[in-house]
């Protein structure tokens, strides 16, 4: 699986510590929680992002969804499959925007 990695993110801004309540290690107990300021929420969301067919996605694909994530996801997605159901339903006409 091409995942990515903190390297590979297009953007620095995020909080890599855990906030008060929210615990990295807790991924099931904060199944549906995202927070997209918290750098290994992103991160552990774009690597379990997958393609038609289940297939596997590119780290050019997942920097994309990160892009879509940090500039184009209204405020008003809240948890990790609203997230995900956004970002499939708009990736085709957002991705052609992708600046880098």
């Amino acid at each position: 699986m091409p995942a990515i990695q903190k390297n590979n993110l297009n953007y620095t801004d995020y909080s890599w510590t855990a906030v008060p309540g929210d615990n990295p290690k807790k991924k099931v107990e904060d199944a549906d929680r995202f927070s997209r300021k918290e750098g290994y929420e992103v991160l552990d969301l774009l690597n379990s992002l997958k393609g038609a067919n289940n297939v596997d996605l590119s780290v050019r694909t997942r920097q994309i969804c990160e892009w879509m994530i940090h500039e184009k996801l209204p405020s008003n997605i809240q948890g990790r499959s609203n997230v995900i159901s956004w970002i499939a339903a708009n990736y085709s006409g957002l991705s052609s925007q992708y600046p880098y």
